[in-house]
């Protein structure tokens, strides 16, 4: 079949004039595209990137193996919808794991890193990213470093490919706090300054549930109040007014 044929055939299969040709395709085989065109049971891929020193990306680590296994538990197993890879900003370098459609894959790299905190490098890292076929990409952290500049230039990329960033900034830092704020709406993504870094463990379950099936309503039980916070804006589909309610 042609490249031509091929994405005539894409059209006609989900009934959209938008669809665009991609810029590479990614390992699994599956097309990804703009944010105006995405067949629904295509896998998303997640990116977390995290600042802070390695305890942080350990609990981050563990967080996520937690969720995996409860999300592909069962009949859960064959649908796979995420795709999840970490990154972390320590020893002045950028670590990532590799992509991870099973549960503890990524996590368990995650773990190995011993390296101290460094500076982040969200810029270098959102080019890189660029480049992935990323769906959504998740921030957690306290720290900015970077040239805020540089960095919303290179998410204007991935905000073109239909990239939503979603930050949820730790700390007290009032300038980290105003950058991330900054990335989410650039993206039309979530922020919410947690209060309570060990909501952390709450908060990713939610998010990473609405990101794996938006379509179906948040089912979490939790007692959380910033995991709730969270969940109820997400049902509104109001990403815009987290800080608001």
């Amino acid at each position: 079949m042609s490249e031509k044929d091929f994405f005539q055939r894409l059209q006609e299969m989900f009934g959209n004039s938008a669809a665009r040709k991609p810029d590479a395709e990614s390992g699994d085989g599956i097309a990804r595209a703009n944010k105006g065109w995405q067949p629904k049971e295509a896998r998303r891929r997640v990116e977390v990137m995290i600042t802070g020193d390695p305890s942080r990306v350990g609990v981050i680590a563990d967080t996520i193996d937690d969720f995996q296994k409860k999300l592909f538990a069962g009949a859960a197993a064959a649908r796979e919808n995420l795709e999840l890879r970490i990154t972390g900003f320590l020893d002045n370098c950028i670590h990532r794991s590799k992509w991870s459609k099973k549960p503890f894959k990524a996590a368990a790299q995650a773990r190995r890193w011993h390296c101290e905190q460094g500076q982040t490098l969200f810029a270098e890292a959102f080019a890189h990213s660029s480049g992935e076929m990323l769906d959504d990409l998740v921030i957690i952290g306290d720290r900015f470093d970077d040239n805020m500049e540089e960095a919303l230039r290179q998410v204007e990329h991935l905000k073109e490919q239909g990239v939503h960033i979603h930050c949820f900034h730790t700390g007290s830092d009032k300038e980290s706090r105003e950058a991330y704020e900054r990335l989410a709406t650039q993206t039309d993504g979530v922020f919410m300054h947690l209060e309570n870094q060990g909501s952390i463990k709450e908060v990713m379950p939610v998010l990473m549930a609405h990101l794996n099936n938006r379509d179906s309503p948040l089912e979490i039980d939790t007692d959380d109040k910033e995991a709730k916070k969270l969940m109820k804006l997400l049902a509104r589909d109001k990403p815009d007014e987290l800080e608001k309610s």
